[in-house]
């Protein structure tokens, strides 16, 4: 059986909790994943909503994040 990633039920959008990542030893919060986002995926198609939770309207964009965040 496959297993689809959670979905918010109010807009359907994909949802994604990760850590906040520590690339350069020192603490950022979720700037670097905010920052991929803006870099990799269209404006309208993701949000940050806090605390390491984003959410995505496309499939492929919450797959692809989750590869490089997780």
């Amino acid at each position: 059986m496959i297993k689809y990633p959670p979905r918010n039920p109010l807009n359907g959008w994909f949802i994604a909790s990760v850590q906040a990542p520590n690339v350069t030893g020192r603490y950022q919060g979720w700037s670097p994943c905010v920052n991929w986002c803006e870099a990799n995926t269209k404006e309208q198609n993701w949000r940050f909503c806090g605390e390491g939770i984003f959410e995505f309207r496309r499939l492929d964009d919450h797959i692809l994040f989750l590869l490089r965040w997780s």
